[in-house]
């Protein structure tokens, strides 16, 4: 999910002055020509958002005013898995979940990746606070009640159908086992065991003393 923080100042789009030009400056540049091109936004003001765990983030103003949210991607290794996670934070959208929306760029792609930066846009979302922010009282009744409502929606997505498999398919049984036992061999033979972890280990060989040991386990 995205959401944009208000807390950066705006600084203008331009470039540090040569020589002294910045790394930041340099991506700041290239922000507005991908804005340009990919998504035919003119931007006014790019200012930079201190939080960014995997994504370099900027907050925007287009020359009509309004306001949007970049974030711009360090690598195009795992762009597939942002995909599939700009399109799970747009079906949350749909279900009413209050939420960024992602802008398409002008080839109708969610994040665009045949410029100089990968980049996705989104709707900015004023008044925000991240948990490494503000959040205080009623705030976190908030989000509580937010996530309740994500909760609610990612659970009628099509991929958090329950499926049947063969209980062979998801664990071997017959293998799995045996590390058990050889775990339980170690501890016993330990020359010093603690009280609680004896106890715990006796309780243990008590419970499965009377269950098959071989074969293997289907649903």
């Amino acid at each position: 999910m995205s959401t944009a923080s208000h807390q950066p100042a705006a600084k203008p789009v331009a470039a540090p002055s040569t020589p002294g030009r910045t790394a930041e400056g340099e991506e700041i540049i290239a922000v507005a020509d991908t804005l340009v091109l990919a998504y035919g936004l003119h931007p006014a003001e790019i200012s930079r958002i201190p939080e960014g765990t995997a994504t370099d983030n900027y907050a925007i103003v287009d020359q009509t005013g309004q306001r949007h949210f970049a974030k711009v991607y360090r690598t195009r290794e795992h762009l597939d898995l942002e995909r599939a996670s700009v399109e799970l934070s747009e079906y949350a959208a749909d279900g009413g979940v209050a939420t960024a929306r992602a802008t398409r760029t002008r080839e109708h792609e969610l994040i665009e990746t045949h410029g100089r930066l990968p980049m996705s846009l989104w709707s900015y979302v004023p008044h925000t606070e991240t948990t490494e922010g503000n959040l205080a009282g009623a705030r976190w009744a908030a989000v509580g009640t937010a996530m309740g409502r994500l909760h609610t929606r990612l659970a009628t997505h099509p991929a958090a159908a329950p499926t049947l498999e063969l209980g062979a398919a998801v664990c071997d049984v017959v293998t799995a086992r045996d590390r058990f036992e050889r775990l339980i061999h170690a501890y016993q033979h330990r020359p010093r065991l603690g009280g609680q972890v004896a106890g715990a280990v006796r309780r243990i060989r008590d419970r499965t003393a009377n269950r098959p040991t071989s074969g293997r386990r289907r649903i």
